[in-house]
């Protein structure tokens, strides 16, 4: 398939589980079953900014997955962060993919950390593509 058909996604949620012991909390982790948040272990991601602010989380990212996820106590919560969905538009304009999208715009917090970022440096790519922005 050609690469400009294709159009990466990125949620603003993450996935919650509850580990089956505390000191064991990387990614693949033992789990009991999802955690907090909606049904299905769902996440959105102006919950877990909450979530990870009123829980006193340990927040890590992982460069291999290209993702973070936080912990704290049982309670663990994988998800894309800045860092993140920044990474992957960069991957997604070096390989030249058709573009991408952030599902759902109304699950990022109320400073719109994720899909502003992004909007912003999506839109400072494509004019530099158009030519737009050049000193003559």
């Amino acid at each position: 398939m050609p690469a400009g058909k294709v159009v990466i996604g990125i949620p603003v949620y993450g996935r919650t589980w509850t580990l089956r012991d505390a000191g064991v909390n990387g990614i693949g982790a033992p789990a009991n079953g999802t955690g907090p948040g909606e049904p299905g272990g769902v996440m959105l991601y102006s919950d877990v900014v909450e979530f990870n602010w009123r829980n006193a989380t340990v927040v890590v990212y992982d460069d291999v997955v290209v993702a973070a996820y936080s912990y704290g106590g049982t309670a663990w919560v994988g998800y894309d962060d800045r860092r993140s969905v920044k990474a992957k538009a960069r991957y997604g304009r070096r390989k030249g993919v058709g573009g991408y999208f952030l599902w759902a715009l109304g699950f990022d917090d109320k400073r719109w950390s994720l899909s502003r970022r992004e909007n912003l440096e999506a839109k400072k790519e494509s004019d530099r593509k158009r030519g737009k922005g050049r000193k003559s």
